[in-house]
């Protein structure tokens, strides 16, 4: 009987170790402990301060008011379309590029291989455009009678939808790319008080819900499952799919950066702190050997924090210095990451 134990043990070990889910995480535990960044390539562009970068497909896009280029995860140029706009707005889906000039009152709607399959003309005063979903995009305007309002269109130039929202200033519009719905903050200031008007439509322009919040002035929203979280300068407020508020949080230090993570979101504050907030609105502070953190971005379901001249991967908890000033990084995919630095951009494959 004692032998037949001794024989049975080893047994039972070697099951468990050759087991699929044993493997995996012992190859979790190989990979989480080691990280191999490899500098891809670097390239130089001019920087201005009217720059904008989108994440677009499997690269993204910049565009300087001249110059619309595409470049995928490889450093590859997709293609360069040259459009020159003093004044203009970009938004992207993942099939169409809406390129506003607001001074013409034009928009390019551009595929993804660079070229335009559509130009149309807007009788209004147009502020910024939106992408949502189904090629269909969002224009704000306003009018000569103080009116504002925005169109849902789609890529042929038809109105979908024309909402016109009187008595207040409109101050930003936020779609959420999973639904397709957007969320639209006004401000309204009858009666000597000042009122966030909040409305919330779905992705054919129809209302689900409206509310006002009084003596607050939001400057962006985030979406996160079946959350909206309103963000204030030194504040954040979450609701849920009703709409009424699950909880809120002053932040006195202010608000840098906010970014949406699997399971919440990440402050960054003007000291460069960085505090994780769940659903329920409970906070975490969040340290790292980095210094004063800049941004945060989202790999494979961690965090990537960088300051100005380095970037942390928490996951691995591993460094990487750099000798210029970081602008900004954008995640492109899996094992793609991209440093924006004033004049150049280096590809990192992380894996």
């Amino acid at each position: 009987m004692k032998k037949s134990k001794m024989i049975l043990l080893p047994m039972i070990v070697i099951i468990l170790l050759l087991s699929p889910k044993t493997i995996n995480l012992i190859k979790n535990k190989i990979n989480k402990s080691s990280l191999k960044i490899e500098e891809i390539k670097e390239i130089s562009f001019q920087y201005g301060s009217d720059i904008s970068f989108l994440n677009y497909r499997q690269g993204f896009l910049i565009y300087d008011g001249k110059s619309l280029k595409y470049i995928d995860n490889k450093a590859e140029r997709i293609f360069s379309l040259n459009i020159r706009i003093d004044n203009y707005s970009i938004d992207v889906t993942d099939g169409n590029i809406y390129l506003l000039d607001k001074t013409k009152k034009e928009i390019y709607i551009i595929d993804k291989k660079g070229s335009i399959v559509n130009k149309i003309g807007l009788k209004e005063n147009p502020l910024f455009v939106k992408g949502i979903k189904n090629s269909y995009f969002l224009v704000h305007y306003n009018t000569n009678v103080e009116v504002e309002g925005l169109k849902i269109m789609n890529q042929k130039g038809e109105e979908i939808k024309d909402i016109s929202i009187p008595k207040i200033t409109i101050n930003f519009i936020d779609v959420d790319k999973d639904t397709g719905g957007f969320l639209i903050s006004g401000i309204n200031t009858e009666k000597d008080s000042l009122v966030n008007a909040i409305f919330y439509y779905d992705k054919k322009g129809n209302l689900e819900f409206s509310d006002n919040i009084e003596n607050k002035l939001f400057i962006k929203s985030l979406f996160l499952d079946h959350n909206i979280i309103l963000v204030e300068p030194q504040y954040i407020e979450i609701k849920d799919k009703e709409f009424k508020t699950s909880s809120n949080l002053n932040l006195d230090n202010g608000i840098r950066d906010v970014h949406v993570m699997e399971d919440g979101i990440d402050v960054v504050d003007n000291t460069g702190k960085l505090i994780a907030i769940n659903e329920k609105g409970q906070e975490k502070e969040q340290s790292y050997p980095i210094g004063k953190i800049k941004g945060v971005e989202e790999i494979k379901n961690e965090r990537i924090v960088y300051s100005d001249r380095s970037i942390y991967f928490s996951q691995y908890k591993q460094k990487q210095d750099f000798t210029k000033d970081i602008i900004k990084i954008l995640v492109l995919d899996d094992e793609s990451v991209i440093v924006v630095f004033r004049g150049s951009i280096k590809f990192l494959r992380v894996h």
